[in-house]
Parts: C-alpha cells; sequence; structure tokens
C-alpha cells in the first residue's frame, strides 16, 4: 500500500538538541500511513549517527546519506526521488512541526490539489503553544492563483498572495512553506536547482506556482521556524555576491520563460528581488561585522558594486511606494549617493540596521500619508 505522506528533512551539521527534538517531535506522531526521511548531506558532526539511531529503532524512519555533499538543492531533489507518499514536505532539521501536524496533513490531503500552503510561525527560545485546528475544509484558491502566486516568488512581492486571502503567516515562498503532491512534481519535472546555495526555493516555486492548476490554503500553523542567530540569514558570506549573481541569473530565465514582454513584471522583480539582493549584499557581506577585510578593500567593492547590472538600474529606479517596502528606502538612498562611511556605521549591527530601518519605514509612511 502506497504511504499518503513523506516528510523529508534535510540534514548538515546540525545542533543535536535541536535535531533530537525535530526527529522525536515526528516520530510520535508518524502512523503506517507516513514515513521520515533522514536525508543527511555528508554531515562532518554527529548529525548522521543521531538520525541512524532513529532509523534502525523504527521502521517509519528511513536514513540516506548523500554519496557526496551536494547542498540542499540536491537533497531535497532526492526527497522527491525517495518519497513513497502520495504527498510531500520538505523540513529543514533544527525546525519543528506541531503536534498535530501528521493527522492535519492527512485529514486534508486531497488529490485534486497539487499544492496546499500551509503557515507558519518564527519562534526563538520556547516551541509555540499549539492551537487547536478548527479549519473545516481547505480553502481552493481562485484560477489565477498560481500565475501571481509564482511571480510573488518569482519577484519576493508578498503583496500577491494577500489578493487571494493568504496571511501574513503564508510563506509560500519557503518549500517547507507547503504540501506537495509527489506525481504532480514528477508530471511537470520539477527540481531546486543544484548548485544554488541561497534561495533555492525561490526558483523551485516559482516554476511549481507557474505550473500548479489546483492550489488550497489551510489558515492554520503547520510549521515551527526556529530564529537562529546563527543561522544562515545572518552570517558573513564572502560569496554571497557570486551566489545572487547565479540566483538572479536563473530567476531572470524563468521570468523570460514564463513572462518575457510583460513590463509589470520586470518593474517588480528589479523594485523587489534586485532591491532584496543589494540590501543583503550590503548586510551579509560588505558591510558585517565579521568581514576581514579592510576598510579600503570593502569601500573599493562596495564601489565596484554600485556600478554591477542589475544593481545599478534597479537601485538608481527604485520606487518604495510601488514596492511597500519602505524600510529599503534609508539603505537604497545611500547606495544612491555612495556614502560608504554612514552605511558602515550601522548595517554591519544586524539590531541596528533593522532598527534603523524599520524607524524611517514608520518615518517615510507618515509623511507620505
Amino acid at each position: 500500500m502506497q504511504k499518503k505522506l513523506s516528510i523529508g528533512t534535510a540534514i548538515y551539521n546540525l545542533d543535536e538538541t535541536f535535531l533530537r527534538e525535530h526527529i522525536e517531535g515526528i516520530q510520535k506522531q508518524l502512523t503506517d500511513e507516513t514515513e521520515l526521511l533522514l536525508i543527511d548531506d555528508c554531515s562532518t558532526n554527529n548529525s548522521g549517527e543521531v538520525c541512524r539511531e532513529y532509523a534502525e529503532k523504527d521502521t517509519r524512519i528511513r536514513y540516506i546519506k548523500m554519496e557526496t555533499n551536494g547542498g540542499l538543492s540536491v537533497v531535497r531533489n532526492r526527497t522527491i526521488e525517495e518519497a513513497q507518499g502520495k504527498w510531500i514536505f520538505f523540513a529543514d532539521g533544527d525546525d519543528l512541526l506541531p503536534e498535530n501536524f501528521v493527522s492535519t496533513a492527512l485529514r486534508f490531503c486531497d488529490e485534486d490539489d497539487d499544492i496546499i500552503i500551509l503557515e507558519r510561525l518564527k519562534f526563538s527560545l520556547q516551541k509555540p503553544v499549539e492551537q487547536p485546528c478548527e479549519v473545516r475544509e481547505l480553502v481552493k484558491l481562485k484560477p489565477g492563483a498560481g500565475r501571481e502566486l509564482s511571480i510573488s516568488c518569482l519577484c519576493l512581492d508578498n503583496s500577491r498572495g494577500e489578493a487571494y486571502g493568504l496571511s501574513s503567516l503564508a510563506f509560500y515562498h519557503a518549500a517547507w512553506g507547503a504540501l506537495y503532491r509527489r506525481d504532480f512534481l514528477i508530471e511537470k519535472k520539477l527540481q531546486f536547482p543544484a548548485g544554488q546555495k541561497k534561495a533555492q526555493d525561490a526558483v523551485f516555486n516559482t516554476e511549481a506556482y507557474f505550473y500548479a492548476k489546483n492550489i488550497a490554503y489551510l489558515p492554520y500553523i503547520m510549521y515551527y521556524y526556529r530564529n537562529n542567530p546563527q543561522g544562515i540569514t545572518r552570517r558573513y558570506s564572502k560569496d554571497l555576491p557570486e551566489i545572487y549573481r547565479a540566483l538572479l541569473n536563473l530567476l531572470t530565465k524563468d521570468k523570460n520563460k514564463f513572462y518575457a514582454d510583460e513590463k509589470e513584471v520586470n518593474f517588480s522583480f528589479q523594485n523587489h528581488r534586485v532591491i532584496a539582493s543589494a540590501v543583503d549584499n550590503l548586510r551579509l557581506n560588505i558591510f558585517h561585522k565579521d568581514n576581514p577585510k579592510t576598510k579600503a578593500q570593502r569601500k573599493a567593492e562596495f564601489l565596484a558594486f554600485l556600478e554591477e547590472e542589475p544593481y545599478k538600474s534597479a537601485i538608481e529606479n527604485f520606487d518604495p511606494k510601488s514596492s511597500g517596502r519602505w524600510e529599503w528606502t534609508l539603505p537604497v538612498k545611500l547606495m544612491r549617493s555612495k556614502s560608504f562611511n554612514k552605511l558602515d556605521l550601522f548595517v554591519g549591527n544586524d539590531t541596528a540596521f533593522r532598527f534603523a530601518c524599520g524607524g524611517y519605514k514608520r518615518l517615510a509612511k507618515v509623511l507620505t500619508k
């Protein structure tokens, strides 16, 4: 008998406490209709041994070690290949699932749907208090939703989901933001981009939502995302410029394939996705506190970065009113004026940077009313 649900967890050098909490929280829920795939991308700590320990004691848990370290995309693609369930859920090994994730997923998995969007909640220390699921039926999204959600993933424009009744908790840009029908992924030959080290989900979901004909929404929290201060969204990355060049190239190919000559999509791509990448390059590379380069070296890289396309054009044409991202106004303004010293004062401090941008956002919204 084919299983109904496969949960595929990506494993790589995880904190043992986080990993055990993740596995045990899912193990308690598993049934004969479900499985947990622990896919280890050649961890160099004890993550693999921890996974193997659970798999040896529970046949509903499978431990798979990759032949070589290939990155998150390769792990996700292996999940699609290995899954025995009709539905797939992609998870990260340091996050948590609610105690009734499996029972709720099995209750709502509908063979007529291609994708079921879920809600998520962030947490730092304590796992959030779980609320009972009072949802009686899925919200079936209207025709055209797939196209808009695809553009949303392409451009990093969350407002498009709001137009279809999705709340701010529905983070469908991430792979863990939805359940996917496996046959749909196989039929459309959907794969995560191998070798891409950041925002792989954006490329995958740009394509997945474009092809999806039937999309449903479960307005209930089904994922607890751990807000890790040491996570990839806050760490210094010397390779970030190259990583983002590759990402923007991949997304540009999808933009040209699915939305060729659509001026509104191109503007949104520049105004959201490219600007977000530019801000990240400041925050996680040039001005990050762990950047070991001299001030002179960083300034030279900063000035060269401002002349690089597509960043140069996006910075020159940025319109905060159209994007709704007023918090980017300050860093963009300082990039336009090439104010290296001013940016250097606060961008490297993540807390100060968020505070400054948030304050500017509140002020700008008041002044533009």
